[in-house]
């Protein structure tokens, strides 16, 4: 998934373009990553302008359509159905712009509640590792329907889908919440994504996709959580810090 400096200048224009096409220079994360961070991003500030641009020059990738489905798909469980639905209808008029069939992807049926609490359990696990009997007994305290939608839906039945990895998954959501904000939920998914097998430096690319959409002291709230989970000094980034 290779985007060109011209491409993302045509599409967001010379100043905007300019800071994507930086980004998009740097080479701690793949092209197909940074796209997929820039689109869970802007689906959660609900840009659907610039949202259905980028996913316009993804799809010049035959390959990028399934990825970029699972990001939107995962972003229900973030940004809740409306932003979702609202992306999806993108995505379709991106699609048509491209002449890309979506008639390949079918609905993947709910199994047994056991079998995605099992599941969910074990991805869960894998993100959270030694922490999620803490934030499982958390979110059970103030919601019981909660904790078990979390398991069984979040991690049981969504986030464990083949259409992407599980590092993917965690560095989009890392950017999905840089732009909603979410605090709480971030620093868990920054230390999920280095759970996972994600470096200190590709959850920061992660989070640093997200500064041409967000008010500089949203990014650089979200880079103090990065810096305060790896020990990181921000500042020894170089000119990664400019743009926060």
């Amino acid at each position: 998934m290779k985007i060109s400096k011209s491409s993302l200048q045509e599409a967001f224009g010379i100043e905007k373009g300019g800071d994507l096409s930086g980004l998009f220079s740097r080479r701690v994360i793949s092209d197909r990553q940074k796209v997929l961070c820039t689109v869970a991003c802007l689906q959660a500030v609900g840009d659907d302008t610039a949202l259905t641009e980028m996913l316009n020059l993804a799809l010049s990738d035959p390959g990028a359509l399934i990825p970029l489905y699972e990001v939107l798909l995962q972003g229900y469980l973030f940004c809740g159905y409306p932003r979702a639905i609202e992306s999806f209808f993108c995505l379709h008029k991106a699609a048509r712009q491209k002449g890309v069939a979506l008639d390949e992807i079918v609905p993947v049926p709910l199994e047994g509640s056991q079998v995605l609490m099992d599941r969910g359990i074990a991805a869960a696990g894998a993100v959270h590792r030694g922490k999620l009997g803490q934030i499982r007994n958390k979110i059970n305290a103030i919601s019981p329907d909660l904790g078990y939608l979390m398991i069984a839906e979040g991690y049981g039945h969504i986030l464990c889908r083949p259409g992407l990895d599980l590092p993917a998954r965690e560095l989009a959501v890392v950017a999905c919440l840089t732009g909603l904000g979410a605090m709480r939920q971030l620093n868990s998914h920054i230390r999920g994504s280095l759970n996972v097998g994600c470096s200190a430096a590709q959850v920061f690319e992660a989070i640093l996709m997200t500064s041409p959409w967000l008010v500089i002291d949203k990014v650089r709230g979200a880079a103090e959580v990065w810096a305060s989970i790896t020990g990181e000094d921000i500042n020894t980034l170089g000119s990664a810090y400019n743009y926060i």
